[in-house]
């Protein structure tokens, strides 16, 4: 089976696997301990059991028996000890997501407990995102970078699928691991995922039989798939939501006024139907409705006289708003342009800044630099809303991750009592009430959930929404004869 998509590895060390581009790589060839199924509950990978501590401060875990790596080395609670304290150590990527982990201990082959700094009860649902290294063999290429440069082309993992040749902005080579604990009947027995930049590309290369599964085609081809006889138009929610944040502290954006006009400003329907071109939906809260515990919330709704009338009582006619926005991404880009448009029509000017993400975050690192206007995706890495809204509006990410400098002492000690607390429903209540808190600062304008959408030769099946895969998971596929 050969997959073509327009995203490109920057690297195969699945320490980098917090990045979609490459993650939809790792995951054929890596396994975690836990996942989550298509209706967000947490099921088991690697581990099979868990426990968690009263005081939600320890895990201990019982590990599958009979894995074993495409090395041939046997899969023991070593690998998981190792796998952890390798991740801190680099400090990127995945290492957001096991902060909290103080230690890791083995305490027989089969048996790993993890302390935390203090009660977590997300810790278990954060290690879906952890792939599990061969330690044996890892250990073997350390050098003095951790193994970075050598897992970035190489294959240290448990999955479905092992590595046969990585090309670098070409091609994944893959080859079905016989030896997997979970077989599927159908899943094929080569993989071969290329990469190809342009949607036309990947358009032509489904017409031509060159790949079975083409995934960000252009939304004017759709047509050409959906009466064929041979492909079949698959669509599956996306985690990934956009927003336009808002400066709580910026000249004007400072002002109630001001933020309920700009969210009165938008165009909504417009995004959805001429840019999304129908894949998606209006956005309803703070975070997708693929994750828990999140407050659902009216949908934003275009009023441009209302915004006018409100943007002359705050005396900020004429006012000018910076709009930071990537153009690289087709949405970012068109959303901007459409927002500059919106903006001048009730009244204000805009000054543009295009940039890179890189570029937009250091742009959140001083208040004298953050846009007053900023347009972003965002989405919670496992469907769980806490570590996202921590992240996005608790007053100590300003300057890092908080974009609108957001800050209300109300949520800070919903967001923390929260993750203190060691009742589940409890902590989802002030999840929710602390949504609900931030709504009503209007710090954003949460827009549009995009679909995701796939072209795939009509014999495959496979292809679902998996809450930890920003895209899909190629290690589900299966071929029909």
């Amino acid at each position: 089976m050969v997959i073509g998509t327009r995203l490109m590895a920057e690297t195969l060390d699945p320490q980098q696997a917090s990045n979609a581009t490459n993650e939809f790589y790792n995951a054929p060839v890596y396994n975690t301990l836990v996942t989550f199924n298509a209706q967000g509950e947490l099921a088991p990978e690697l581990a099979v059991e868990w426990e968690i501590a009263k005081d939600a401060k320890s895990l201990t875990l019982k590990l599958r028996d009979g894995v074993t790596f495409h090395s041939g080395n046997p899969f023991t609670a070593d690998d998981v000890v190792y796998t952890l304290e390798r991740a801190k150590k680099v400090g990127t990527g995945v290492a957001a997501f096991i902060a909290g982990v103080e230690s890791a201990t083995a305490q027989d082959d089969s048996t790993v407990t993890i302390k935390l700094r203090e009660t977590n009860l997300d810790a278990i649902n954060a290690l879906s995102m952890v792939y599990i290294l061969d330690s044996a063999l890892v250990k073997q290429h350390e050098g003095n970078d951790n193994a970075q440069q050598w897992l970035a082309n190489n294959d240290a993992g448990s999955g479905a699928f092992a590595m046969k040749a990585f090309k670098p902005s070409q091609q994944v080579s893959l080859a079905r691991f016989d030896g997997y604990w979970e077989p599927l009947a159908g899943r094929p027995s080569v993989l071969e995922m290329r990469m190809i930049p342009e949607a036309s590309a990947v358009r032509d290369e489904l017409q031509a039989g060159g790949i079975d599964i083409g995934y960000e085609i252009a939304a004017a081809d759709k047509p050409l798939f959906e009466s064929s006889d041979k492909y079949q138009v698959v669509t599956i929610p996306g985690p990934i939501q956009t927003y336009v944040n808002l400066n709580m502290k910026g000249k004007w954006t400072s002002d109630p006024r001001v933020r309920e006009a700009l969210q009165l400003s938008y165009d909504y329907q417009g995004h959805l139907d001429t840019i999304l071109h129908g894949r998606g939906k209006f956005a309803t809260g703070l975070a997708s409705d693929t994750v828990r515990c999140r407050a659902e919330l009216p949908a934003l709704h275009q009023d441009l006289e209302r915004a006018k009338s409100l943007i002359k009582e705050a005396g900020a006619e004429g006012a000018t708003l910076t709009l930071a926005y990537q153009t690289g991404p087709v949405e970012h880009n068109m959303a901007g342009t459409v927002l500059q448009s919106s903006l001048r029509e009730i009244g204000l000017n805009v000054e543009i800044k295009n940039v890179t993400f890189p570029q937009y975050l250091e742009m959140l690192s001083s208040p004298e630099t953050v846009p007053d206007l900023g347009i972003a995706w965002d989405f919670a890495a496992y469907p769980s809303v806490g570590p996202m809204l921590q992240r996005a509006w608790h007053s100590s990410a300003i300057g890092q991750t908080n974009a609108s400098q957001y800050s209300n002492a109300q949520v800070d000690a919903l967001l923390d009592a929260s993750a203190e607390s060691v009742d589940a429903q409890q902590a989802c209540d002030d999840l929710v009430e602390a949504q609900k808190l931030i709504a009503a600062d209007r710090p954003t304008l949460y827009v549009a959930n995009r679909a995701i959408q796939i072209i795939a030769d009509k014999r495959v099946t496979g292809i679902q929404f998996m809450p930890t895969s920003q895209v899909f998971d190629a290690s589900l596929i299966e071929l029909a004869k």
